[in-house]
């Protein structure tokens, strides 16, 4: 599609030329037909004192396909000198003196050159449109595409950009005064023609650059990577020579994944934080790079949280990758913190690996079956009790252990008398069948109740 609109701009440059020829020739026929020169005796054509070295003024149509052809080779040059948008847009200004913008096709402006007084303030870091506005636009839309050419909207002359039947934006003149000419239109019109390959050209682009951001991340932390994931990450403006760490992110809030890649995007650029953003299913999957040892862990989750409107989403980090082959182990290390978040009684949030402690056996899979099933032996006859009796002896047994088995500094966290929490243990004894003298029972026992304490906390 984009060979086929730089072929037309060329097929129309060939025939501006060409009638340009066609015109200059038949000009100089009529002139040596009006004005034939004489032969002299020495056989030279003599010419005649009038015509002799002068440049007569161009007619209209000639001057016309002239100032056509400049425009033309001018914005034709604009277009490859690799200042995009922006040097189409002065060169545009440059040739009809008025103010030139660009604007996607949803009317955000894209692009300016001119003076800004001479047209409204609107674009990149105004207010919205107001709907009576945006229906104004979108009617004058419809007309321009319905027709050729240029169309007027109140203080602009308006052209579509447009390639293979899609819209990409819309080119315009500021002319408050209605004083454009058809030389201008004519500029306008083959500014369009020349912007609409460079805009498909960016739109493409701009769709696949996630995809191969998407793609790097997945080998990266599949344990894929090679050494051309270097050049490759360095062509997307990553360097991967440095210390990272691996983020996953779920935010079941967000409208969809691409919305939550694209959130993570501008809460690191707002925290100054280079990331590689990919997904993997409904989990993104962030790589942050840098020696920074500030942990990411909770200005990365408030930030993204401030981009979408909603903390109702989680954060796992992992720990450092020194080189890529940690970067799996990384990713693993994410996904289990994640896996402790969302599990516990406060789902929302952000949590490393380095504090999970003893619930570090956790995470996906059967991983996390077998914790479940650890915790379900130890504890599951003494939870089942406090469910049916509304007791509390699952954190009586979780405080007696972490106070180091004593009864005194148990009564006074619990704040009730020490032969109660005597009578309490010995109930937890006969309800569990486990004997809490046993050095080995208790080791068991306090990791169960610190990976419940983790899953529901107690009040």
């Amino acid at each position: 599609m984009e060979e086929t609109a730089l072929t037309d701009l060329l097929a129309q440059q060939t025939g501006i030329v060409l009638a340009r020829l066609t015109g200059r020739r038949g000009e100089l026929a009529t002139r040596s037909e009006n004005s034939p020169g004489t032969l002299s005796a020495t056989g030279d054509l003599s010419q005649t004192k009038s015509d002799s070295f002068t440049t007569e003024p161009c007619d209209g149509t000639a001057c016309a396909l002239a100032s056509r052809l400049a425009t033309n080779e001018a914005l034709s040059r604009a277009a490859v000198s690799g200042r995009g948008e922006a040097g189409i847009l002065q060169t545009l200004h440059e040739r009809t003196g008025f103010a030139a913008l660009t604007e996607d096709r949803f009317g955000n402006s894209q692009a300016w050159a001119g003076p800004r007084g001479s047209g409204p303030q609107s674009g990149v870091g105004s207010d919205r449109r107001p709907k009576p506005e945006d229906r104004r636009r979108d009617a004058a839309m419809h007309r321009a595409r319905r027709r050729p050419g240029a169309v007027r909207e109140r203080d602009r002359l308006v052209m579509p950009v447009e390639m293979a039947g899609e819209l990409l934006g819309v080119v315009a003149l500021v002319d408050p005064d209605q004083r454009a000419a058809e030389a201008d239109t004519s500029a306008l019109e083959q500014a369009a023609r020349v912007l609409a390959p460079l805009l498909f050209h960016e739109r493409r682009l701009a769709e696949l650059e996630p995809r191969l951001r998407r793609d790097l991340v997945d080998r990266l932390v599949s344990g894929e990577g090679t050494e051309d994931v270097f050049t490759q990450a360095a062509a997307l403006g990553h360097d991967l020579h440095r210390p990272l760490k691996v983020a996953v992110l779920e935010w079941p809030g967000a409208p969809e994944g691409a919305a939550l890649c694209d959130a993570v995007t501008r809460a690191a650029a707002r925290l100054r934080r280079d990331v590689l953003v990919g997904s993997r299913g409904a989990t993104t999957v962030v790589l942050v790079a840098g020696e920074n040892r500030r942990d990411p862990k909770d200005e990365l989750y408030m930030a993204v949280a401030d981009e979408l409107g909603t903390g109702a989403g989680a954060v796992g980090i992992g720990g450092h990758c020194e080189v890529l082959a940690d970067v799996p182990h990384s990713y693993d290390e994410a996904v289990r913190a994640l896996a402790v978040r969302r599990r516990s009684q406060d789902p929302y949030g952000s949590t490393t690996f380095d504090e999970l402690g003893l619930c570090r056996m956790m995470g996906t899979g059967e991983g996390e079956r077998e914790t479940d099933r650890f915790v379900q032996v130890w504890l599951g006859r003494l939870l089942d009790y406090d469910a049916r009796h509304h007791t509390d002896l699952v954190m009586t047994l979780s405080r007696y252990l972490e106070s180091g088995c004593s009864y005194d500094a148990t009564s006074e966290i619990l704040l009730i008398h020490r032969s109660t929490v005597r009578y309490r243990l010995q109930r937890i004894g006969e309800i569990t069948g486990h004997d809490l003298g046993v050095v080995e029972t208790r080791l068991n026992l306090h990791i169960a109740t610190h990976i419940r304490n983790v899953l529901d906390p107690p009040r």
